[in-house]
């Protein structure tokens, strides 16, 4: 596909946006075009990465104004919100205009409304990778990619468990899209995939404590799952797969009830999720652990993968994982044609060795001594 602008960033002068334009201008040839409803803000961004970089005016509810931002790119990164209100118009319009598009937080439902188009974006070769940024994205990348490593190491595997967190350092569009899919999701029954099939946790499983180490220590967790995670999964037929989200204590699980259960005005429900993101605060900014146990040479053994990043580089870690979808994109390999979660897209070897040169840090490591 030959196109004036290699990336167009919608939503480029947020915080997410201008990290996906810094990453992309340090790492990737061709122009990349910021759009969003304030030209001004646009115009002051793209003028700090010279003149590969220009600005565009976008109102992304506008149909007409989308397809000619769209028109004028070969690939599509959405880091606009919030999702509940934009919906999937900008993936749709990447799609009328035969662009690649990658989002970072999909919520699913961007992932919905287009696999009806999805035989036809394979069809023609272009890639549609939702849900690509820290969480949901990387949160469900390092367990298929733990898997992955461990299946060359261990002769059985017998479980996958993911423990994750985040300071909760959140864009106020980003805590409206969370309060959003709490209400969606409701107090669903807690539970685990066993072999690739849902079964209720016991009162046992659904809250436990584990020692992550340092910097993060021993803390409390409880089953938690999304659509991301669901569908990893799935996709594990010969072990079990948990994932966990850290829980501090009472108040939290109470404020997330209430978000769940009550018809709360917006004014209410975002202080609550906002404040319990805040009890949950860690000496980190966030982190995504997976422990894998198996066995090997007839003893027990655990392979562990760590993701962790400082409490100052939230939209960093969110915007580096985006990035490094586009970027991949754009060289033309090891992401899958279709319509995909970014665990289902990419090759999870080659995506953390693209995310270690852009900076990102993963620790790995092989207990062979039958304890975890």
């Amino acid at each position: 596909m030959s196109r004036s602008v290699k990336f167009g960033i919608v939503g480029g002068y947020g915080a997410t946006g201008r990290i996906v334009v810094s990453e992309l201008a340090k790492s990737c040839d061709g122009e990349i075009l910021i759009g969003g409803r304030d030209l001004a803000k646009a115009k002051a961004v793209a003028a700090e990465f010279g003149t590969r970089v220009s600005a565009a005016q976008l109102d992304v509810l506008h149909a007409r104004s989308l397809d000619d931002f769209c028109s004028r790119c070969a690939i599509i990164v959405n880091t606009a919100g919030p999702v509940m209100i934009l919906q999937d118009c900008v993936a749709q319009a990447a799609f009328r205009s035969h662009c690649h598009y990658a989002d970072a937080a999909g919520m699913a439902v961007v992932k919905e409304r287009m696999l009806p188009h999805a035989p036809e974006i394979a069809a023609l070769g272009l890639s549609f990778v939702v849900s690509a940024g820290w969480t949901p994205g990387l949160t469900e990348l390092l367990p298929v990619y733990a898997y992955s490593q461990a299946r060359c190491r261990m002769e059985s595997i017998d479980s996958v468990t993911a423990y994750f967190s985040d300071s909760g350092n959140w864009s106020e569009n980003a805590l409206r899209d969370g309060v959003a899919f709490i209400r969606q999701a409701g107090l669903a029954k807690a539970g685990y995939f066993r072999k690739g099939e849902w079964v209720r946790a016991k009162m046992s499983e659904v809250s436990c404590k584990a020692d992550l180490g340092d910097p993060i220590g021993r803390r409390r967790f409880s089953l938690y799952t999304m659509p991301e995670l669901s569908e990893v999964g799935r996709q594990l037929p010969d072990c079990d797969f948990l994932s966990y989200s850290h829980l501090s204590g009472f108040r939290n699980a109470a404020a997330f009830m209430l978000i769940a259960l009550l018809p709360l005005w917006e004014q209410t429900s975002i202080p609550l999720l906002r404040n319990m993101f805040r009890r949950n605060r860690l000496p980190v900014g966030g982190f995504v652990v997976v422990h894998v146990v198996g066995r090997s040479a007839g003893r027990r053994v655990v392979l562990k993968a760590r993701i962790t990043f400082d409490l100052s580089c939230d939209y960093w870690m969110n915007g580096v994982a985006i990035a490094t979808t586009a970027r991949m994109i754009s060289q033309g390999k090891d992401v899958k044609a279709g319509v995909n979660f970014l665990a289902s897209a990419v090759d999870p070897v080659v995506f953390i060795a693209a995310l270690q040169e852009s900076g990102v840090g993963l620790t790995e490591s092989f207990d062979a001594t039958g304890t975890t």
